[in-house]
């Protein structure tokens, strides 16, 4: 079990308003086979922490890529690690208030998409 997958759990559910469930489509960048880690759009607005308002529920077409896999628990390792990574850094340079930075937030929110 990763180090910090309680809080990353919790995290997750904070940042994602609870545990509804969400259409997630599957997809990756390798010649059309595989997974993809994808991250939602971010749009500058004041009103949400960092001044970045993290777009989750855009169309998955606007979403940006970040990595490819051959395997969806490549990906999902990938993709947990990522959070895992984030939130040390974000705790090393903002202390408590690393959930609220926008690496952490865009590494909460990325999924893992299979080829179209």
């Amino acid at each position: 079990m990763h180090r910090y997958a309680l809080g990353t759990m919790i995290l997750v559910l904070f940042v994602s308003g609870g545990c509804a469930a969400r259409s997630v489509a599957r997809g990756p960048a390798v010649a059309s086979a595989g997974y993809r880690l994808i991250r939602p759009p971010d749009v500058p607005d004041t009103h949400y922490p960092g001044g970045s308002h993290i777009q989750a529920g855009a169309p998955l077409e606007k979403w940006q890529q970040v990595a490819a896999f051959t395997t969806r628990e490549e990906c999902e390792t990938s993709r947990i690690d990522r959070i895992d990574d984030s939130i040390d850094q974000a705790r090393e340079e903002f202390g408590a208030q690393a959930k609220f930075q926008l690496s952490v937030r865009r590494a909460v929110n990325a999924r893992c998409v299979g080829a179209p």
